[in-house]
């Protein structure tokens, strides 16, 4: 069975979910994908870098110092220690994707959240999805449109030349594969170039940059995360009280 089921009326109609209850599920996962929508708030909690997939570039938190290390949730209970959890994990356990020959975007579920009964229902007495989802669904449904915009200008810094390999034997954690703007390459742009990377992709650029200064908040919470055990002055000093479906995407 796929981790993903796209949802059908047809199919679907009497099934129900269960509702995230914490981000257990983000456990093994050292990085996290960002938006550009949310980069006003992730530069504050994170160290951003690119990762290069399918040679695509794509603009991610730093989670944790080593590849599958997660500093940002509580060890025991998967509460979120921190101010701003990124938006690509409280749309969870929904996602949107697009039909296959189609650019028709679909609403799917994860499989472990897919339940016959319990949780709550997927679908009203009409057959129209329930406002719960019909927000989760708008939500994740806007993610999708940030993520192809910040993916865009994160190609676009890379044809300019200013994405270089972030070596792990540098400032960085030990996980491979990562990229960030080589500030030299950047101030060598052109007044063109430059131009051309007006908007998205230079606030990109920045954020990404700006974003080093949480080094020393990271390696804080690989500290903590060594220790045997939490405290409650640990899960005070990062305390999650934003858990909603709101973030900026201007």
């Amino acid at each position: 069975m796929s981790n993903w089921v796209t949802l059908s009326r047809q199919q679907h109609a009497s099934m129900r979910y269960s509702p995230r209850q914490n981000y257990r599920f983000t456990a093994d996962q050292a990085v996290a994908p960002i938006l550009a929508g949310e980069l006003r708030q992730a530069l504050t909690q994170f160290v951003m870098g690119f990762i290069k997939r399918e040679e695509r570039y794509h603009l991610v938190a730093l989670l944790g110092r080593a590849a599958h290390s997660h500093h940002y949730i509580h060890p025991e209970d998967g509460r979120w220690l921190g101010t701003y959890v990124p938006a690509h994990f409280r749309g969870y356990p929904f996602a949107v994707a697009r039909r296959q020959d189609s650019d028709e975007m679909v609403l799917q579920v994860h499989a472990d959240h897919l339940l016959q009964q319990g949780g709550e229902p997927l679908f009203d007495e009409q057959g129209e999805l329930t406002e719960t989802v019909r927000r989760q669904l708008d939500f994740v449904g806007e993610c999708a449109k940030n993520r192809r915009l910040t993916d865009t200008a994160c190609q676009t810094l890379a044809e300019q030349g200013i994405l270089k390999p972030w070596q792990a034997t540098e400032d960085g954690p030990g996980i491979k594969g990562l990229y960030k703007v080589e500030e030299e390459a950047l101030n060598r742009l052109t007044a063109q170039q430059l131009h051309q990377l007006q908007g998205v992709p230079l606030a990109v650029a920045y954020g990404q940059m700006f974003s080093m200064a949480q080094h020393d908040q990271l390696a804080q919470r690989a500290a903590l995360h060594a220790k045997i055990g939490v405290t409650e002055s640990v899960d005070e000093l990062f305390a999650d009280d934003s858990d909603d479906l709101q973030f900026d995407f201007g």
